[in-house]
């Protein structure tokens, strides 16, 4: 089984009991800072690239912002669907949408599980969707040395270090920001990005 089939196995039967569980206190925060930078900034429709079930989707929706979500599994998509939000079965290397159509786009946990150079595909494919001055927020769980790896589950991880993540969304935009948090002793840590995209 390659590492698509193992990923799309896997969250076929974890999406369902994700719905409710809680979203943690620093996504939640970047969450609410994006949803209100958005609004202040008169940014109207965001994309979600990895929407899983729905709990960013709806928070984004619930906020006013006209929302748009895509994911690999076919689960997560009609878990979406289920709460009310428009989404799609697609690959974040290539996005259904046409060039600058989205003021801004957010995708947490789902980019580090892309092989070889299909991360930087999705980068650029963010890049192309979401329009000249707006706001892409990313989420990768990244690490102090760059590895790739596979978990117990059967999950394949690509993680890069801090300067990497930064040089590779610097190719579509200004990166304002990162932060990171959740730091483990092997040097595991989340990184969360804003860029701004190039005009």
């Amino acid at each position: 089984m390659g590492v698509r089939d193992r990923l799309l196995a896997y969250y076929a039967e974890e999406l369902p009991t994700r719905r409710d569980r809680p979203l943690g206190p620093e996504r939640t925060a970047r969450l609410t800072d994006f949803t209100t930078r958005c609004h202040s900034e008169g940014l109207g429709s965001v994309l979600e690239v990895g929407c899983g079930a729905g709990r960013d989707g709806v928070a984004l929706s619930r906020s006013g912002l006209r929302y748009a979500g895509v994911d690999l599994s076919p689960v997560g998509v009609a878990l979406c669907r289920e709460e009310g939000l428009t989404a799609v079965v697609a690959s974040a290397t290539s996005l259904p949408f046409a060039d600058a159509s989205v003021d801004a786009a957010w995708t947490m946990s789902t980019l580090m599980h892309l092989e070889g150079d299909d991360l930087d595909v999705a980068v650029a494919e963010l890049g192309r969707v979401v329009r000249p001055g707006g706001l892409l927020d990313v989420g990768l769980w990244g690490a102090d040395t760059a590895q790739e790896r596979t978990d117990e589950a059967g999950r394949f991880f690509q993680q890069r270090t801090d300067d990497e993540v930064v040089a590779l969304l610097g190719t579509v935009g200004t990166v304002e920001s990162l932060t990171v948090w959740d730091r483990f002793a092997d040097g595991g840590h989340y990184q969360c990005a804003r860029v701004r995209i190039a005009g």
